[in-house]
């Protein structure tokens, strides 16, 4: 619920800052790099930021652009000591982001980062829009590692342009030691400039090409996985046009703050809540737009399923999530190449 006992706000646990527009790929499922509106954010608006924060997701447009990426990170830290915070890049600046992120380990030792890679080579290339970056994020990956940093994982946009490929890269990430995050293409108009139907028609065999990943998930006996593996099999609903089942946290668990200060309770259709450069915390999060925001979320009927928005599901759902997973589990080791079609 969002009111407490008292009857006070609660405070949200998630975020996403994207902290500038600026991006040095041209993806086809984003349109932020056609971008011309103003970075005005600074590491010091996020003094403002609510301390009951768990997780903050720091991204772009491209974040390691932003010379001041790791005063985001100290900030970030600083206000919310109990946050898990992740870095989201394509990967392509390799120097620099080695570079940074020695500075960033210190400020944060816990600090994740989150390495795009939405293909094969020559796929992945094609959606970024340039030549090289696989590679680029590879030899990332390879440095990093190799320097001893524990906080890397691999992320994916599925959408019809690459399932086919979902099981190479989820094999490509179990060869790294890696986790895989796997995440559908949204229409984002509020972040990244595009409508519904960027995922593309799926094709027949997505059923079956997600079975094998869900179902590998489910046989190992790690419990993140088994969990991966929900929100990997709802990721496939999605993406298959299957309509929503949850109640979405935007503006209540979750907000999203764009690289001009405007705080939104989502980055899909969001509603203006406040700026974060121009109001204090409370102003944005309890005024009259917060509590606007929070309504238009509620009679929201867009369909979307990201991990940001539905975090808050996993914790109130807890025992129906744990329900699916023992029953899924028990038929992925039963009906080992069937049971995931059937979800």
């Amino acid at each position: 619920m969002l009111m407490t006992a008292c009857g006070k706000i609660r405070q949200p646990s998630d975020a996403i800052i994207a902290i500038t527009h600026r991006c040095n790929a041209k993806c086809v499922m984003c349109n932020i790099w056609q971008s011309k509106a103003r970075d005005a954010i600074t590491p010091a608006c996020l003094d403002k930021l609510p301390a009951s924060l768990r997780t903050v997701n720091i991204t772009g447009g491209e974040p390691f652009l932003r010379d001041d990426l790791a005063g985001f990170v100290r900030q970030v830290r600083q206000r919310c000591p109990r946050a898990q915070i992740t870095i989201s890049t394509n990967g392509y600046l390799v120097d620099r982001t080695v570079e940074m992120m020695d500075e960033i380990r210190k400020i944060d030792p816990t600090v994740r980062l989150a390495v795009s890679i939405d293909g094969l080579r020559e796929t992945h290339d094609e959606i970024r829009g340039e030549a090289g970056f696989f590679d680029h994020a590879t030899e990332l990956l390879r440095r990093l590692a190799d320097a001893g940093f524990e906080g890397l994982r691999l992320s994916m946009t599925v959408s019809a342009r690459n399932v086919s490929q979902l099981p190479e890269i989820a094999n490509l990430a179990e060869s790294l030691g890696l986790e895989l995050g796997i995440v559908a293409a949204h229409g984002a108009e509020t972040h990244l400039g595009v409508s519904a139907g960027i995922a593309g028609e799926m094709p027949q065999n997505t059923t079956e090409i997600f079975g094998q990943v869900i179902e590998k998930l489910l046989r190992s006996w790690t419990p993140k996985l088994w969990l991966r593996a929900h929100f990997t099999a709802r990721t496939r609903e999605y993406l298959l046009g299957r309509p929503k089942r949850f109640r979405c946290s935007a503006g209540r668990g979750f907000f999203f703050i764009q690289a001009d200060g405007e705080v939104y309770n989502c980055s899909v259709l969001g509603t203006i809540m406040g700026n974060i450069i121009a109001d204090d915390w409370q102003k944005i999060w309890t005024g009259q737009a917060g509590r606007d925001a929070r309504s238009r979320a509620r009679a929201c009927t867009q369909s979307c399923w990201m991990i940001c928005t539905v975090r808050d599901l996993y914790r109130r759902d807890a025992i129906g999530v744990a329900g699916w997973i023992l029953w899924h589990k028990l038929l992925a080791h039963l009906q080992p190449g069937k049971a995931m079609l059937k979800i």
